[in-house]
């Protein structure tokens, strides 16, 4: 036996929260990931700059004559025990102008010059640090090796300009700095600090879109709740004037619309069954009479064949409209052909006098009047109206078919029994008709006019009837248009 499943997925509110705390995720990580950026470019723009003015102002006092002349010889002198004399006092004067020069404790510096392509180092405060390349005017450089000492890497930041012979290179060690260390750390606080915010904006999230979605909750509790036997019931309305209003809204004119197709369909099922209800008695009661003495009484027999003959045309007729009407109502748009008018009407008169010749027909239609529409669509609709004028008419019948070019309508008009108002509304109704008895010989199936309604929609047009009441003759108008008409 097959096992049902009866899966929930994730709530709604719960999928909301969810995705607001991803994109508040998102967004502190990228934020962090900017702000990390942009302090790392402006303490790095200021370390440069603090950098670039202690480095002029040292270079201000190495420049003096006496300096460069010291400085001079001990890259001049050829031999090797000399220049390390000359070198231990370099040294000591370069060391004696750096701190006349107030050079801060943590930056690093070297007097350097060049003697037959050799670097000679002539001071420095680190002597582990190498010479590295002169760089730009007013530019520091960023300087960065691995594993260049044996408990750590290189990272400095450097610049070196030549002062009258000889170099001078500057740099700070950006390792041991606080605030770049800070800088380095910070996305990993950041990330730390994220999972209180991210439970935070998650139950807010959620309580609030469960908030919100309540009336969606509410309208999916009744729309549940509806069904054909209560279609009647409608989802409450709020005063908010918003999305869920509208979607309210919607809802109710859904159902609205349900319950009348319902109440429509089961009238029409019930008047079905109505209509057929009367003949299949009367069948049933002559083929009783027929088993009883139709066999040998050849008069009982005659009438109940004839009897019988009517009835089933008549069920016939009824059948085949109701095909026709389905079929109608399902028919795609027709095709459209332009069409003399005058030469149109004239033709359904003769039509019409070969199935009912004591009709008196009067025609009214300017000659050079055109239309564009189906002329078959529009021939069927013409006779269903023809007929019924033709039934609901003294004998013999007058009736009236006129065009106005004008107004691009067509009017069939009698003098028959005409309509009363309280029978007017709904003379298009299907199985409508103003005799509630529903005597076939005092009227059709009550299709005719439905169909005709159907019909008339196809061609992009529409139908309405006028009447002043009992014996005063009726109307029927079709109004033609190439815009959407309402029916």
């Amino acid at each position: 036996m097959k096992r049902t499943e009866n899966r929930k997925g994730i709530r709604l509110s719960t999928q909301i929260a969810l995705f607001f705390s991803i994109i508040i995720m998102c967004m502190v990580l990228i934020s962090s990931i900017v702000m990390t950026s942009m302090l790392r470019t402006v303490v790095l723009k200021q370390k440069s700059q603090t950098l670039l003015q202690d480095s002029v102002r040292l270079s201000r006092f190495l420049v003096g004559q006496e300096y460069q002349t010291t400085f001079l010889s001990a890259l001049s002198e050829t031999s090797q025990n000399n220049r390390l004399s000359i070198l231990h006092e370099t040294y000591d004067l370069v060391d004696r102008i750096a701190r006349q020069a107030a050079t801060p404790y943590y930056m690093s510096y070297a007097v350097f010059g060049t003697a037959n392509t050799e670097i000679v180092v002539l001071g420095t405060n680190d002597p582990y640090l190498p010479i590295l390349p002169v760089t730009s005017a007013g530019k520091t450089e960023r300087y960065f090796v691995k594993n260049f000492y044996v408990d750590g890497d290189l990272n400095i930041l450097y610049t070196s300009m030549q002062v009258g012979n000889v170099f001078l290179q500057t740099s700070v060690n950006m390792d041991v700095d606080s605030v770049d260390s800070l800088l380095s750390k910070l996305p990993f606080i950041v990330l730390l600090s994220l999972f209180p915010i991210l439970l935070v904006s998650f139950f807010t999230a959620r309580f609030l879109s469960a908030r919100m979605l309540k009336p969606v909750t509410d309208i999916t509790k009744t729309a549940n709740e509806i069904s054909a036997s209560n279609l009647d019931r409608r989802i409450p309305e709020s005063d908010s004037k918003d999305e869920i209003h509208a979607l309210a809204r919607t809802f109710n004119s859904l159902f609205a619309r349900l319950q009348a197709d319902f109440d429509r369909e089961r009238q029409f099922t019930s008047d079905v069954s109505h209509e057929l209800r009367t003949p299949l008695a009367v069948l049933l009661g002559h083929v009783d009479l027929l088993r009883r003495w139709g066999k040998s009484d050849p008069k009982i027999l005659n009438e109940s064949l004839e009897t019988l003959h009517s009835e089933i045309k008549s069920m016939q007729s009824l059948v085949e409209n109701l095909l026709l009407l389905s079929r109608s109502e399902r028919q795609a748009p027709a095709e459209k052909l332009i069409i003399k008018m005058k030469l149109f009407l004239e033709k359904i008169v003769d039509d019409m006098h070969f199935v009912s010749p004591e009709v008196q027909f009067e025609l009214s239609c300017p000659e050079d009047a055109v239309l564009n529409t189906n002329p078959d669509i529009l021939t069927q609709i013409l006779r269903i109206l023809i007929t019924n004028s033709i039934r609901y008419s003294p004998t013999p019948a007058f009736i009236s078919l006129c065009y106005d070019s004008q107004k691009r309508q067509l009017s069939v008009v009698d003098k028959g029994h005409g309509i009363s108002e309280e029978d007017l509304p709904h003379i298009f109704e299907r199985l409508y008709r103003s005799d509630k008895s529903r005597n076939h010989k005092t009227g059709g199936s009550g299709l005719g006019l439905a169909i005709a309604k159907i019909l008339v929609k196809n061609i992009d047009a529409r139908i309405w009837a006028e009447s002043e009441g009992l014996e005063k003759g009726t109307a029927m108008h079709i109004q033609f248009g190439g815009e959407k008409l309402l029916s």
